[in-house]
Parts: C-alpha cells; structure tokens; sequence
C-alpha cells in the first residue's frame, strides 16, 4: 500500500504464508484498491516471465534461505534492465570473507542459514551480477520495533535477548543487527 501512495503504478507481494496472502485479500477487498496483488508463493516459484519489474523489495528473507547465492540470482532475474532491488537483511560484523553460521538457533529462529557481513553481502551481489551495489543503512534491530502489542501477543525480541546483555541473543550470538543494501541490474 505504502509503494503505491509513494507512486507505483501496480504493486505485486509474494509470501508462501497463506495467513499473510488472506489478510491482504481482506484489505485489498475493505480499501477496493485493484492496482496491487498478492501471490501466496516463493520467489523460487514465481516467474515473472515477460512481466520483469522496475523494482523489487526482499525484506527479511535472505537469512532464511540456505542458497543466498540462488536468492539473491532470482532477484536479479525478476528485474527489468537497470532496475533496482532493495534487499534487507540481518548482518554481522566483519570483512568480505565474514560470515556466520548459526551452530543452532539465532535469536531463538532455528531457520538462519547465515549472516554474511555488509561487505560480503555486496561481494555476494557483484557475483551474481547486479551493480551500483551500495549499503544505504546499518541499523541494530530495536525492542521498541519489534515487540509483542494487543495484535500480537506473543513472544519478540525483548524474549530472544540476553536479559543482562541486551547486544547479545539469548545463545550468546550478537544481537540482530540489519543492513539495507540498494543495487541494479545491468
């Protein structure tokens, strides 16, 4: 909703969570907006065919992926020439030879195949093609954005953090930090 009112002609989501795709439905149908859509698939599955986009968001999705190469290609290939991929994603300190694997679970999530650096990541992405591969933000995720609320009454961060150490998980890993990198393919 937020890409159309900032000017997309046509907004299409994709999420394999079918609660996710049924809550869209409901709103799309309560704000009668037939310029977006949503698919209850994974980017794996979708094929955009003819139909390459101007630009494409993967927002938290990277870390759960155990080929972040085969991720991060797929975007590459959904997008028109010169368009533009935002990808965010968890990220540890380091090099461009750093990246962590989880022994277990991360932050309580037992689906983080791996953390990769800033640096790396950027590597990561010139290797599977794309340019202009640029970090725009760095951030530490905060208990104030991810928390339980009224809607939400189940555990969240606050619960995955080490109670004494609030920069470290409750594994003892350091506390989720994420990265926004913007690049576009050739």
């Amino acid at each position: 909703w937020r890409m159309l009112e900032a000017g997309a002609s046509e907004v299409l989501g994709i999420d394999p969570s079918v609660l996710f795709h049924c809550q869209f439905a409901l709103i799309k149908h309560l704000l009668g907006n037939p310029k977006a859509a949503s698919l209850p698939v994974t980017l794996e599955e979708f094929d955009a065919g003819i139909l390459p986009f101007d630009t494409v968001f993967s927002m938290g999705v990277l870390y759960h992926r155990k080929s972040p190469f085969e991720h991060l290609d797929h975007l590459r290939s959904v997008l028109r020439k010169g368009g533009e991929v935002i990808l965010e994603t968890l990220v540890v300190e380091g090099d461009a030879t750093t990246v962590f694997v989880p022994p277990g679970r991360y932050a309580v999530m037992n689906n983080v195949w791996c953390l990769p650096s800033v640096e790396a990541l950027m590597l990561w992405m010139e290797r599977v093609g794309f340019v202009n591969v640029r970090c725009v933000d760095i951030n530490q995720t905060s208990v104030e954005e991810q928390r339980s609320t009224e809607w939400m009454t189940w555990k969240s961060l606050p619960d995955f953090l080490d109670p004494n150490d609030p920069n470290r998980t409750v594994e003892g890993h350091s506390a989720p930090t994420r990265a926004t990198i913007i690049a576009n393919r050739p």
